[in-house]
């Protein structure tokens, strides 16, 4: 890629991060062959100085502290977190679902008034597959396509993992946009997944084939600030999240905006 181009990526990208809470023009779309964005190096979220944190953790804001997820609360992704209770809402952590003047896919900023707000982490799903990424198969390819939408589950019927009331699409699908809570009627509720992951053997931090141990997908940011630690990416303000499917750490076709 030409270096004066990649650097117009760089400021385009940091811009598109900094206006997150105006409204989200990108999130949840698919990138397509031939796109700005085709190439950009990806990095992984992972502190390896600290094996007590994790890549990401879904947790949601119980506005009603009803102690379940429901219609009104506030899904959000959150990087290298702690994994035990007393998480709080912090700055750069993702919105899956829009919540008052802030839409789904924006960034949390230090002003907005969801900051330090307590999270709860989702409970296992009744199937006992835990709370992740799944696709509906409607291209009828072999595995996940381009065309496949892409839903966050969170609540699961008693049988098979179908599309479930409050589940949340991370990809428009059936009318409706990204970051929409699925309800009962919708033309997508119950409507068969297939998972990216399992729990045995499996990280938190981004979804794996079910058949063997190796990542087919993984949460990924480009380090448009170009901060490291330690000569580690450090993800932080101005920089943007990928759902990045296989190949890894580098945008490619069928990778989702999560910005």
């Amino acid at each position: 890629m030409n270096h004066k181009m990649m650097i117009c990526l760089f400021i385009s990208l940091t811009i598109l991060a900094a206006g997150q809470a105006a409204g989200q023009q990108t999130y949840g779309t698919k990138v397509q062959a031939g796109e700005a964005d085709i190439g950009l190096p990806l990095s992984v979220f992972s502190l390896p100085s600290n094996p007590t944190q994790a890549a990401s953790w879904i947790s949601y804001w119980d506005i009603n502290a009803n102690g379940m997820f429901d219609e009104q609360d506030v899904p959000y992704l959150q990087f290298c977190s702690a994994i035990t209770p007393g998480r709080f809402v912090r700055a750069n952590d993702i919105r899956l679902a829009g919540w008052g003047a802030y839409a789904a896919g924006s960034y949390v900023k230090p002003i907005d008034s969801d900051m330090g707000k307590p999270l709860m982490p989702l409970p296992a799903l009744t199937s006992g597959i835990a709370v992740s990424y799944y696709y509906l198969d409607v291209s009828g390819g072999i595995g996940y396509d381009l065309g496949d939408p892409v839903y966050l589950k969170v609540l699961s019927p008693t049988a098979a993992v179908g599309v479930g009331t409050n589940d949340i699409r991370i990809t428009a699908n059936a009318g409706f946009p990204a970051g929409s809570k699925v309800s009962l009627n919708d033309p997508d509720a119950g409507k068969q997944l297939t998972f990216f992951k399992i729990t045995a053997g499996a990280g938190i931090g981004g979804p794996t084939i079910s058949s063997a141990p190796v990542p087919v997908a993984q949460f990924s940011f480009f380090n448009a600030n170009g901060n490291t630690l330690a000569n580690f990416p450090i993800y932080d303000d101005g920089d943007v999240v990928y759902f990045d499917v296989t190949p890894l750490n580098v945008v490619s076709p069928n990778d989702i905006r999560l910005y």
